[in-house]
């Protein structure tokens, strides 16, 4: 858990980062990161970008998901959301990051999870949000299905990506990251992959149900709304 705790901070301090270089940066990394590893061996795989492209990935479904969850949440739960996530901005010992983020990870499993087991109250709180959390509501949706495209297309190249870091685990040093948390970065973007029909289908049907025009994006070219400072 400590593992995956520092990837997820890692990967929020990545999306932070990009949202002041600006968004449309995702896209153009995913198109790098595919070409460079398709048709190519593993010694000539580019991966520090694939690894860059992965850990924006992942931040943005971090992001995007947590967001979804104060908005789909009981005043309660979505209070305590925000006010976590604002102790994880102000926050600088590593540790405390680490147990805030564990925290914030489980209570938006948590809420999600209970949206999807009862729609009815779900599509009730929808309906109750006013129209600026409306819009927050799909352009989360919008990042949300955007990090399910692209890390389809990353696990494309897992196999080759796991065989260079096997290989050649200087290459993963070489990134900045330690071949742990390269590894369960890794691990993080398949998840996100096998578990994109949330982002894709399930929830642009409820969004159906729910009144809201929500189109979710056919690319992960698509560019990615700038959600940060929302919550």
């Amino acid at each position: 858990m400590k593992k995956i705790a520092s990837i997820l901070i890692l990967g929020s301090a990545v999306l932070a980062s990009q949202s002041h270089a600006g968004l449309g940066t995702l896209s153009s990394l995913a198109s790098k990161a595919v070409a460079t590893t398709t048709g190519t061996s593993s010694q000539n795989l580019d991966l520090a970008g694939f690894l860059k492209q992965a850990q924006a990935t992942n931040a943005m479904f971090i992001q995007s998901r947590t967001t979804l969850a104060t908005l789909f949440a009981e005043r309660k739960d979505s209070e305590e959301l925000k006010t976590k996530l604002n102790s994880l901005k102000t926050t600088s010992d590593v540790k405390e990051k680490e147990a805030i983020q564990k925290e914030i990870t489980k209570l938006t499993n948590d809420v999600l999870d209970a949206s999807k087991k009862d729609e009815t109250a779900t599509l009730e709180r929808i309906n109750a949000l006013s129209v600026s959390q409306k819009q927050l509501l799909v352009n989360s949706l919008t990042n949300f299905a955007i990090a399910g495209l692209s890390a389809r297309e990353l696990v494309l190249n897992s196999k080759q990506v796991s065989m260079q870091m096997l290989s050649n685990p200087r290459s993963v040093s070489d990134s900045g990251m330690s071949f742990m948390d390269a590894k369960g970065l890794l691990g993080d973007v398949t998840g996100i992959a096998k578990n994109a029909t949330m982002a894709l289908v399930e929830y642009p049907q409820l969004m159906k149900k729910a009144g809201l025009n929500f189109k979710a994006p056919e690319s992960a070219a698509a560019k990615p709304v700038d959600i940060s400072d929302s919550i």
